[in-house]
C-alpha cells in the first residue's frame, strides 16, 4: 500500500479519476437544474393556456368572476407544480452527487409517515384549501368574511389565504381554520347612510334634495354606486332633530367609497336647498 502511495502514478491517476467524477457530477447537477427550469416554465404555461381555454368556454359565467376563479386555479395548480417539482429535482440531484436513492426514499417514506400523523393540521389546511375550490365558495379578488376578518382575497395557496382589509393590512388564514365564509361579493351590498336634520325641517325638500344629489351621483364618471342613493325614510327624532336613513347600493369592495361620496353630496344638496342640519 506504501508502495502504491509513493507512486506517483497513483496520485496522477487518483486526481484524474476524482476529476472525472467531479466533472461528471456538475454536468449532472447542472442538467437536473436546467430541466428543473425548463419543466417548470413549461407546465406554467401549460396550465395558463389549459385555465384560459377553460375558462373561455364557460359562458354561463360573469366575464369578472371567470378572470377571478382563473387567478385561483392558477394560483393553486402552480403551487402544486411548485411543491411537486422541487421534491423531484431534490431526490435527482442527491443521486447526480453520488448519493444511493434507494435508501433515502425509502427512509423519506417511513419519516414521511412518521410526519405525516404529526402534521395533520398541514394535510388539513391543504385538503381544505382542495375543496374550496371545488365547491366554489370564494375565489381571488373576492371580498370574504373568514374567521372574524373581513377583506379582499389577494392569494389562494395550497396551505394559506391571504386577505387584505380596508386599511391595507395582510391576514394570512390557515386553510384548515377556515369555517363559515361569508362571501360579500356574489351580489352587491345594499348598507344605509344618516343624516340628522332640524326637527322643522321640510320632509318634501329633504326627499327632493336627495333624490337630486343621488342621481348626480349615479350618472357621474367613475361612481362607486350600483343605483342611485333613495330615502329610506325616518329612524330617529327628538324634540331638536330628526334623523333620515338613505340606502346605498354598491359593490362590497367600493361600499366605502360609496358610503362617503353619499354622505358628501348630501350635505351640499341639503344646505343647498336650505335644509338646517341637526346641531
Amino acid at each position: 500500500m506504501s508502495k502504491h502511495i509513493l507512486d506517483p502514478g497513483y496520485w496522477i491517476r487518483f486526481w484524474r479519476d476524482m476529476s472525472d467524477e467531479a466533472f461528471h457530477s456538475v454536468l449532472r447537477v447542472t442538467a437536473v437544474v436546467v430541466a428543473y427550469i425548463i419543466l417548470r416554465l413549461a407546465l406554467f404555461r401549460l396550465i395558463d393556456a389549459v385555465l384560459s381555454h377553460l375558462s373561455a368556454r364557460d359562458e354561463n359565467e360573469h366575464k369578472e368572476h371567470g378572470q377571478a376563479r382563473l387567478r385561483t386555479l392558477r394560483g393553486l395548480c402552480e403551487s402544486v407544480v411548485s411543491y411537486t417539482l422541487l421534491f423531484l429535482s431534490g431526490v435527482l440531484l442527491l443521486k447526480a452527487v453520488g448519493f444511493d436513492i434507494l435508501p433515502f426514499v425509502t427512509t423519506a417514506g417511513v419519516i414521511g409517515l412518521a410526519v405525516g400523523f404529526g402534521s395533520q393540521k398541514l394535510i388539513k389546511d391543504v385538503i381544505s384549501g382542495f375543496f374550496i375550490i371545488a365547491d366554489n365558495l370564494f375565489m381571488v379578488g373576492d371580498t370574504i368574511t373568514a374567521c372574524g376578518v373581513t377583506g379582499e382575497v389577494q392569494e389562494m395557496a395550497m396551505r394559506v389565504t391571504r386577505l387584505q382589509d380596508v386599511n391595507g393590512r395582510v391576514h394570512i388564514l390557515a386553510n384548515g381554520d377556515i369555517g363559515t365564509v361569508t362571501n360579500l361579493s356574489r351580489h352587491p351590498v345594499e348598507d344605509f347612510v344618516d343624516v340628522a336634520v332640524a326637527a322643522a325641517a321640510d320632509m318634501a325638500a329633504i326627499a327632493h334634495a336627495i333624490e337630486s344629489a343621488g342621481e348626480e351621483l349615479l350618472a357621474a364618471e367613475e361612481t362607486p354606486l350600483l343605483a342611485a342613493p333613495r330615502m329610506v325614510g325616518v329612524i330617529a327624532f327628538s324634540a331638536g332633530s330628526t334623523t333620515i336613513r338613505v340606502s346605498v347600493l354598491a359593490k362590497p369592495r367600493d361600499l366605502a367609497q360609496a358610503q362617503i361620496a353619499v354622505r358628501t353630496a348630501l350635505r351640499a344638496a341639503l344646505l343647498s336647498a336650505g335644509v338646517p342640519l341637526s346641531p
